[in-house]
């Protein structure tokens, strides 16, 4: 009877790890999953200089999506020299840094990597990367209060000021880059009509979700996405430069990157191109993908610097 009774709790306990498995592999399907998407970003970017053929490509053949829009030709290689905000953020500094300086900030990536795709792009603004964790819910709290950029810019303006020469080295023009979970700062930042007016350009890869406000109709609240909405409009006008690209990745309880897309090209009065939900209009536009997996997710992180970037420094070159 007692080794009846053994083996009994011993298959319990069993389900009960099995149980607890299957929930691990779900949650870390979820593409707002920071951890394994980085992983496999950063091993990509390392395999990527052992094999002759581009690393797009290759995972390109696993998710196929359309080439990317071209970046503009590099006017000059840009390297950058690292340093740190007293909070430890990374802050990387073109070499030839003097006076007033671009600036992008991107929320939610390995900062060497990031680094790389604004190298990749030709684009000689300083870099601070910000990590606050795993899901929207990290960046939403990180970056809600009122005055946040205008401490982030103290920050930067600090660390980078040593290594950049001539005078009133400050901030310039301003770019806002999230990936993945990183749209959720960039929103909030957005959110405050100071900060919006500040921003120049609002930059976003596969990170583009909101609530419903009924769940069985997928349905999201009239005012959903107000600060895109808003940074939108100057966007389709030339002041401002919004660009969005997004995978096909379907997501449960919360709207998915594809159908916030939709939303805002139907909020902004855009014309959606084609089943992939695309459109554009001065400078606002949204690039869909397919693809609903973790790879497709990742390409939207490796192909950055020929989309989003590329953009950013068309912009920036005018």
């Amino acid at each position: 009877m007692k080794s009846w009774a053994v083996a009994v709790s011993s298959l319990a306990i069993a389900g009960a790890l099995v149980g607890a498995g299957l929930l691990g592999v779900r949650a870390q399907a979820n593409a707002e999953s920071a951890s394994n998407a980085l992983v496999l970003a950063e091993r990509a970017s390392l395999s990527q200089t052992k094999r002759a053929a581009p690393a797009t490509e290759r995972v390109a053949e696993a998710a196929p999506s359309p080439a990317p829009s071209p970046a503009p030709a590099l006017a000059a290689p840009v390297s950058f020299r690292q340093t740190s905000t007293y909070n430890g953020a990374p802050v990387y500094v073109p070499q030839d840094c003097q006076g007033p300086y671009d600036l992008v900030l991107h929320f939610h990536g390995v900062h060497t990597l990031v680094r790389d795709k604004l190298q990749s792009a030709g684009i000689p603004a300083v870099l601070a990367v910000f990590n606050a964790g795993n899901g929207a819910e990290k960046y939403s709290q990180a970056y809600q209060a009122t005055g946040t950029l205008s401490s982030l810019l103290r920050q930067i303006e600090s660390a980078v000021a040593p290594l950049c020469g001539g005078e009133d080295n400050k901030p310039r023009r301003i770019a806002l880059l999230g990936f993945s979970a990183g749209y959720a700062a960039v929103e909030k930042l957005l959110s405050r009509a100071e900060d919006r007016e500040r921003v120049d350009a609002a930059l976003l890869a596969d990170g583009l979700h909101a609530g419903f406000t009924d769940v069985l109709k997928r349905q999201m609240a009239p005012n959903a996405l107000q600060a895109f909405r808003d940074f939108g409009e100057q966007a389709k006008q030339g002041k401002k430069l919004l660009a969005i690209t997004h995978s096909s990745i379907m997501t449960d309880g919360y709207a998915s990157t594809t159908e916030c897309s939709r939303y805002l090209l139907t909020a902004l009065d855009v014309p959606i191109e084609g089943d992939l939900v695309s459109g554009k209009s001065g400078d606002f536009s949204v690039e869909g993908s397919a693809g609903n997996d973790k790879t497709a997710h990742i390409v939207q992180f490796r192909q950055m610097d020929a989309t989003l970037l590329g953009k950013l420094r068309a912009r920036w070159s005018r």
